[in-house]
């Protein structure tokens, strides 16, 4: 779920663009608006397996790594930029370890669907590339469905591009996503969380030897003034933004990118400390969330010693004077201590004369048997490189700079 966040301190304003000129920029004609929706229709196209570009000449070897710039949205949203198709046809996606599938929205979904118009929308029908498949993708987010059918298509993520990739094209976006920057979804899950049992797309990237390891890591800056959020790199680990070695945990279940946390402590005063997670508990990291979520009964709990009151939609607010004063926090993971303090847990809202200063520590939204997982969001990561390895199935933690 994402919840907007602002951190200026003065309040921009801009033109409105005009209903037409905001639906032609992502695709949607007024006369889209205007007619009758018709039957999905099947297309097929020739599929570029050549070793030539358009104007006869070699295509550059393939690097072993890159990287993926990622941006933010209101401190709320991080996403990066990829291409589908020939010609290309762009879109912001959100990276996810916490989902398998891949998904954007199609040229073909309902003008009713207002979240559907206001994102960029793929048409295969515009593409040499694409093949078709048109098998029926449905999932239910337990608060609506995500509707759509499979189709297979080149993708573009930097300079790399990852051949025949099987995404859903969503016909049926959820409200919520109304309130989204990002049009999509790019799954970095285990397979074995996929529906239909479609290959992810870093799976593909490993099968056509684009990248030189199995690896994918996640670095999140924590710098307020800038829409730059950091990167993703493929292929490995990038030194450049990380402190010390990298402190592994095996993964325990191959679905969600799943481990096990030995323990939460809260550093109340020199002399007290308020454990939870005792006994150890499952964990996972999740890119696509700024929070961190647990156990509802946990976060309860954790929030009321750091005196924050329930404010709406599952978040906690506190004394924004009082952020200084409260706590740091720890998750034992691995034999070592990773610890958070207040301003990394704490998020503030200046909007101009209004102040709000949020916990990240909310309630798990997850339906058992993952209700008392933790998930570790942005909150987390922002502080902490992130390292997923496919092929040894562990991920690795560093402090980040």
């Amino acid at each position: 779920m994402y919840y907007p966040f602002v951190s200026d301190h003065s309040i921009p304003l801009f033109r409105a663009k005009s209903p037409r000129q905001a639906m032609a920029e992502v695709g949607t004609s007024v006369e889209d608006v205007l007619r009758a929706d018709k039957p999905l229709s099947k297309y097929s196209y020739l599929y570029d397996t050549s070793d030539t570009d358009e104007f006869g000449k070699p295509k550059p070897t393939p690097r072993k790594n890159d990287s993926v710039a990622l941006f933010k949205y209101l401190d709320s949203e991080f996403y990066g930029k990829i291409s589908i198709g020939r010609p290309a046809q762009t879109f912001s996606v959100v990276f996810d370890t916490a989902w398998s599938n891949s998904w954007v929205p199609s040229s073909q979904c309902s003008f009713l669907n207002i979240p559907c118009l206001l994102h960029n929308k793929y048409n295969h029908k515009k593409s040499l590339s694409y093949q078709e498949n048109g098998t029926a993708f449905v999932v239910n987010l337990g608060w609506s469905n995500l509707t759509g059918f499979l189709s297979t298509d080149d993708i573009n993520l930097a300079h790399l591009k990852i051949k025949n990739q099987t995404f859903a094209e969503i016909v049926s976006v959820p409200l919520l996503y109304l309130f989204s920057k990002a049009d999509g979804v790019l799954g970095m899950a285990y397979s074995s969380f996929s529906v239909d049992g479609v290959l992810p797309f870093f799976y593909n990237l490993v099968k056509q030897n684009l990248i030189a390891q199995p690896i994918f890591s996640f670095y999140i800056n924590s710098d307020r003034t800038t829409d730059r959020a950091g990167n993703l790199f493929l292929g490995g680990a990038d030194p450049k933004h990380y402190n010390g070695s990298m402190t592994f945990v095996p993964v325990t279940e191959k679905a969600y990118w799943k481990f096990k946390m030995s323990g939460v402590l809260i550093e109340v005063n020199v002399n007290t400390s308020v454990p939870f997670c005792v006994n150890g508990c499952d964990a996972i990291v999740d890119t696509s969330t700024t929070v961190i979520s647990g156990p509802a009964k946990e976060v309860d709990k954790l929030n009321t010693i750091l005196v924050a009151v329930p404010l709406a939609l599952g978040r906690y607010k506190v004394n924004c004077a009082t952020i200084n004063k409260l706590p740091e926090i720890s998750f034992l993971i691995g034999g070592k201590n990773f610890t958070l303090k207040a301003r990394n847990y704490i998020q503030q809202i200046t909007w101009g004369g209004f102040e709000l200063c949020l916990s990240a520590f909310v309630a798990t939204d997850l339906a058992a048997p993952y209700d008392n997982l933790w998930a570790l969001g942005a909150a987390f990561i922002g502080q902490y490189y992130t390292e997923f390895d496919l092929g040894k199935n562990r991920i690795g933690f560093a402090e980040s700079y």
